[in-house]
């Protein structure tokens, strides 16, 4: 049985799970589009890795019946890139830029035109011959997505006609999303199973898929496993990573605030990984804090410490 991540990622709007309200209304400015014979309006998706951007994008294309071309941002770092970009779709495509705050910060402005009149200035020429070209585009629809709301140029964020926040989702809106995907692998689990699952997800769907696939492993195997033997072989404590329990070590060995970059440095642990995957969770449920002077450990986080031991 081939259960990768893209046969169980979501290709139409009744199979994405929980965010209701976004939903309702993307399925009026979808349909809204359609009537109109219109391009949806573009599109700023945010929030925290694996709450599911990407796979709203594609099912945004799915039900549009239209192409989507898939880009990295930090993979645009010149004008030809954009142009490349732009002159491989047709009418009415989806164009996702993922980490779209990534792009290269001198070509950003190039999008802007894109965006408003679908047209393209290209320079053709060096020094004194340069000219200046304008190519028209066809109609699309840019979705842009990016962990990092705050590094986005206002002038960008200005130019999305719909933004969503796509927030961590409740444990029900995580169980919905295993039951779910338990039906397409064929593979049956308890309430209670399905439940102990969500829990330890950090309320993130990508989490949740990763552990329900190691599940399924483990009881291909051994079908009398238990979850929380899974969840200890698989170094996953009441939700926390083996890297989230060296972050708060660290921190718990410290008598002072800690930066970010002093704490990448000694654990080896990526920056990026740091801010994205490992901080959010531990600072929304108060295990850490951080203010200028860096990040230092709360009672919380020292009493999971204490009874790790």
């Amino acid at each position: 049985m081939n259960c990768t991540m893209y046969i169980l990622r979501p290709t139409n709007l009744a199979e994405f799970c929980g965010k209701e309200d976004i939903k309702r209304n993307l399925t009026i400015f979808i349909e809204s589009a359609k009537k109109q014979n219109k391009t949806l309006d573009h599109m700023l998706l945010y929030g925290l890795p694996g709450t599911g951007k990407t796979s709203l994008a594609m099912i945004i294309a799915n039900e549009l019946g239209k192409k989507i071309k898939i880009i990295q941002g930090n993979s645009i770092n010149r004008p030809a890139d954009l142009t490349n970009l732009f002159l491989s779709i047709g009418e009415g495509d989806i164009v996702f830029i993922d980490e779209i705050h990534g792009i290269n910060k001198n070509v950003v402005e190039l999008l802007f035109s894109a965006m408003e009149d679908y047209s393209i200035d290209l320079a053709i020429g060096k020094d004194f011959n340069t000219k200046v070209t304008r190519i028209k585009l066809p109609h699309f629809t840019l979705i842009g997505a990016t962990t990092k709301f705050g590094k986005l140029q206002l002038p960008l964020e200005e130019r999305f006609g719909i933004v969503f926040n796509l927030k961590e989702y409740s444990i029900e809106e995580i169980k919905s999303i295993l039951q779910l995907n338990c039906k397409k692998m064929d593979f049956v689990l308890t309430e209670q199973e399905i439940t102990k699952i969500a829990q330890n997800s950090k309320s993130i769907p990508r989490n949740a898929i990763k552990i329900l696939k190691r599940v399924y492993d483990f009881k291909l195997n051994d079908g009398s496993i238990s979850i929380e033997t899974i969840l200890k072989n698989i170094k996953i404590i009441d939700g926390l990573t083996e890297d989230d329990i060296i972050y708060l070590r660290l921190l718990s060995n410290s008598k002072r605030p800690i930066g970010v970059k002093t704490i990448s440095s000694i654990t080896n642990i990526e920056l990026e990984t740091i801010e994205n995957k490992i901080e959010p969770f531990l600072l929304s449920n108060f295990f850490v804090s951080k203010n200028s002077s860096g990040r230092e450990i709360l009672e919380k986080g020292k009493e999971f410490l204490r009874q790790l031991k």
